[in-house]
């Protein structure tokens, strides 16, 4: 039996239709490949930037098979980079185990600790690994589960006893336990195992500071600089050290360091405001506050930077209004009260003064509550 002529035809132009998509798809399959391959290619021989150029160009196209691929290699790179939220848009494109274990390291970066879990748990459904039982340690931390925490780190341990990011996570659960040296044989054993580990860097400066020792803080942190030029946290974290050791001009270098590359750091700019405050610098200060109100007006801690500048130039009034603005985003901290408790003083309101003390002494603050005794003010 033989189809009539006007079926042929018709059945003829679906055949070459469909060809046709096929030969598309098998070019643009074939270029995505190719493409993707430039960017491994590029990232092998450290031309990281090149490499990510390949990887958005895969995935400003149409969706093909390296799709999946490309976004975890440019997830992967940007958690490197400690870009943890444009990360986690990435690796949610890749239904994986290794996307699923860099999700959830990315969540608990931002101490999303629900979400780090999940990922954790979806990519130990595909397969048992270190990293995601390393996150769930970490999880379990973060709750105050230190028993559960290092019994997950240990089982991460037995299957990868010299993984970096396991020996870190062993040392910050051995922190929460109050177990400072056995801390910092952890991290420095992390370092050992990968002298670019950020984390253990970082982790081994903060408990130096702890311990107020800013110099071996400074030479510790200076070492992971040298690995990670761009480090955010190291950055901090050096600057913090600064502080500690009274070289403000210094923390603020580091703090500027890391607006080069981040402009709109909210906390940079306030730790900059903050140091500029201690040099008793009130105008500048004020810029970088008032910088940081801007980019985000649910800053307290903006807020609050704009209320000591303002006190400081003597405008009471605007200063109590930046004081209110900060209590009305986190009304939680003690020091606010205190502040406000003290402008209040000086215009003269005894009421308002007494009742920011009050609100300070409830909220723990050991010289609002001295005052309250001082004063027979129960709060």
């Amino acid at each position: 039996m033989f189809f009539n002529s006007r079926m042929n035809v018709r059945y003829i132009h679906l055949i070459i239709a469909i060809l046709c998509m096929m030969a598309s798809y098998s070019a643009s399959s074939q270029e995505c490949s190719e493409v993707l391959a430039k960017g491994v290619s590029a990232q092998e021989k450290g031309l990281d930037e090149l490499a990510k150029k390949y990887f958005r160009q895969i995935l400003d196209g149409d969706s093909c098979d390296a799709t999946s691929e490309a976004a975890l290699r440019l997830g992967m790179m940007l958690e490197r980079d400690e870009l943890y939220e444009d990360a986690i848009g990435l690796l949610r494109l890749s239904a994986t185990r290794e996307g699923y274990e860099h999700l959830a390291q990315c969540h608990a970066e931002l101490k999303q600790w629900d979400a780090a879990r999940t990922a954790a748990e979806k990519a130990m459904e595909i397969e048992e690994g270190a990293s995601a039982m390393s996150t769930l340690a970490l999880c379990e931390s973060a709750e105050g589960r230190q028993v559960n925490a290092m019994s997950w780190a240990k089982k991460a341990y037995k299957l990868q006893p010299k993984d970096a990011r396991v020996l870190n996570v062993m040392g910050i659960i051995s922190f929460r336990k109050g177990m400072d040296n056995e801390a910092m044989q952890y991290f420095r054993k992390a370092i050992a195992a990968d002298s670019t580990n950020v984390d253990a860097y970082n982790n081994l400066g903060t408990v130096y500071c702890a311990r107020g020792n800013s110099e071996m803080a400074i030479v510790n942190l200076k070492k992971g600089l040298r690995q990670q030029p761009k480090s955010i946290k190291l950055l901090f974290c050096l600057g913090r050290a600064y502080a500690l050791r009274g070289d403000n001009n210094r923390a603020v270098a580091c703090y500027q360091r890391i607006l080069q590359n981040d402009s709109i750091n909210v906390t940079a700019l306030i730790r900059i405001g903050n140091a500029l405050c201690d040099n008793g610098e009130w105008e500048k200060a004020h810029a970088f506050f008032r910088r940081a109100v801007q980019v985000a007006p649910e800053s307290a801690e903006g807020h609050k930077g704009e209320g000591r500048t303002y006190t400081a130039e003597g405008e009471y009034k605007k200063a109590v209004q930046a004081y209110i603005r900060a209590t009305q985003t986190d009304n939680s901290d003690g020091e606010t009260y205190l502040m406000m408790a003290d402008l209040y003083n000086k215009q003269g309101n005894a009421q308002k003064e007494k009742n920011c003390y009050k609100k300070s002494a409830k909220l723990g603050n050991k010289i609002a509550q001295q005052w309250c005794i001082k004063n027979g003010t129960a709060w």
